[in-house]
């Protein structure tokens, strides 16, 4: 303890330097937690669904969302899901899963999501993509 102090004491430069970066190093990781939602792999999300009633809230456009979607899943396409807000408004106590098409768009939507009040948001990692890959059941409109 004494050769830190006695460090400190004649390299205050060093010191605070390393302090600085330290600071900011635990404030970029915070933020990037807080800016990430859980990605679950389709299994989990099938058990969200089944423990928690998780809402499924699917973001492709409306074309791709009538090809094959998960079941139950709510339509909010990215482009217009801040104009969907009163569509999303009963979601807001329950576990979201943001679902997209390869699971590149979902963060997007998560930000938004945020923003927007919602807490406790996850996305499907992959996507639907993932989803059909793992023979998990799709419906068509």
């Amino acid at each position: 303890m004494q050769d830190i102090t006695f460090f400190m004491q004649h390299h205050s430069g060093l010191s605070l330097a390393f302090m600085v970066t330290l600071v900011l190093l635990m404030i970029v990781q915070f933020i990037k937690q807080k800016g990430e939602a859980a990605q679950l792999s389709p299994a989990q999300v099938t058990q969200l669904i089944n423990r928690e009633n998780a809402a499924i809230i699917d973001i492709r456009n409306t074309t791709q969302f009538a090809e094959g979607h998960i079941i139950g899943s709510t339509s909010a396409p990215l482009a217009e899901i801040d104009t969907k807000i009163k569509k999303l408004e009963k979601f807001k106590n329950k576990p979201i899963v943001v679902v997209c098409m390869l699971g590149h768009e979902s963060p997007k939507a998560n930000v938004i999501l945020s923003k927007l009040g919602f807490a406790n948001i996850h996305t499907l990692q992959g996507g639907i993509d993932a989803w059909r890959k793992a023979d998990m059941p799709l419906v068509k409109d």
